[in-house]
């Protein structure tokens, strides 16, 4: 019996960097855990002396979206045409505005481990480490290092189990604020259940204990995430949806959440095993993150623009393959998003947040399209896997 292949994933615009990945690849070796492969999908620029130093550690294969000849030839080789390639790997924004959507990139990484034979692929995104943050108490922190491959593999070799996931400890991905009309923005980006914890909560997430409260879900992060590759037949492609408004193109949330649904309609299974894996997602750990500084302003206005692109896909596809969905009042949410987005406008002296209503009604208006898009991606999907299993 053949030993399984681990693979390492990576999706980031440019690599200049050893850490993360060098913590990750010291975490494995500390647990007993052979990496065979890293798998980086990048977008603009590769330092190579970098990439010499992850290959003192595993083969290193580079993807560079838009420009990926190996998965294209390889596509090619099994007997898939143009058309279905164009629908999997295509990048129809990248020319014009230097973007790729989200879904697609992870896409390139699942479709090159599949290439190279790899059995367990492992995603973390570039602001994860392999350690829990256990305390926070006036700025001073504890660390655990956890067995970040083992603990995922330890559930992932379970019946059905196609993908093992987690959430994160570390600061919330939106800083503390309150202002009038929040509530209603939120309402209108349908994440008003966060309401109390942004007004309220200006301390890390942390966690003394894990692995204990182990459950089936539908929600997937992308950056602690494990799949099973050997069941390709439960696997379907990540998909994420883009919106041009004026000169921008603005990338659509939640490839991951949009993944776990389908999991499940297939017939497998989705785990969260509990491991709240650090994200220093401000990138400053342990500053508090303040939203008076730009940079934050910005991460909240292209994390609720993302949110807005993502919902009307997201809404139908719960619709789908959940008979126990939620209503959608998409017309009390948009006048809820008028009232939240004016508000926000002047509250941060900034005029991008009026645009969100604008950005509401044109993604429901191109739900359709988005629908299409995501269906022809599955079709080919499927015709990738027939000839895969041939």
């Amino acid at each position: 019996m053949h030993r399984k292949k681990i693979a390492y994933g990576m999706i980031c615009a440019k690599v200049t960097e050893l850490s993360p990945v060098t913590d990750f690849f010291h975490n494995a070796r500390k647990y007993g855990h052979k990496i065979d492969h890293l798998i980086i999908c990048y977008k603009d620029f590769v330092d190579e002396n970098v990439i010499e130093q992850f290959k003192q550690f595993c083969q290193v294969t580079l993807i560079q979206r838009g420009n990926a000849p190996f998965i294209e030839n390889n596509l090619k080789d099994i007997g898939m045409n143009n058309d279905d390639i164009d629908s999997i790997i295509g990048t129809p924004y990248l020319e014009k505005y230097n973007k790729v959507a989200y879904g697609t990139s992870r896409n390139y990484v699942i479709l090159t481990a599949l290439f190279l034979g790899i059995d367990y692929l492992f995603f973390f995104d570039s602001d994860i480490f392999p350690k829990i943050l256990k305390e926070y108490n006036n700025g001073k922190s504890e660390f655990e290092e956890v067995d970040f491959v083992g603990s995922h593999l330890k559930y992932l070799k379970q019946k059905d189990v196609v993908v093992t996931t987690s959430d994160y400890t570390g600061y919330y991905i939106i800083p503390k604020m309150n202002f009038p009309y929040l509530m209603e923005l939120l309402q209108g980006v349908q994440k008003e259940d966060r309401f109390y914890y942004i007004t309220s909560v200006d301390t890390p997430v942390t966690r003394d204990k894990w692995q204990e409260n182990i459950f089936n879900t539908n929600k997937v992060l992308g950056g602690n995430l494990a799949i099973d590759l050997k069941h390709l037949n439960l696997l379907p492609p990540f998909f994420s949806t883009m919106l041009v408004l004026g000169n921008e193109c603005f990338m659509g949330r939640g490839e991951d959440t949009l993944f776990g649904p389908i999991i499940y309609s297939f017939g497998g299974r989705c785990v969260d095993i509990d491991l709240l894996v650090f994200h220093n997602c401000f990138g400053d750990f342990p500053n508090k993150p303040a939203i008076t500084i730009q940079k934050n302003v910005d991460r909240f206005y292209y994390a609720c623009m993302g949110w807005i692109i993502r919902n009307p896909f997201f809404n139908w596809l719960r619709n789908e393959f959940n008979s126990e969905a939620e209503e959608i009042n998409t017309e009390k949410r948009y006048h809820a998003l008028q009232k939240g987005s004016t508000s926000a406008a002047e509250y941060f002296g900034d005029k991008r947040f009026l645009d969100l209503p604008q950005a509401f009604e044109m993604s429901y208006k191109k739900l359709p399209k988005d629908i299409d898009h995501f269906y022809n991606l599955t079709d080919s999907w499927k015709k990738m896997k027939k000839l895969l299993n041939k």
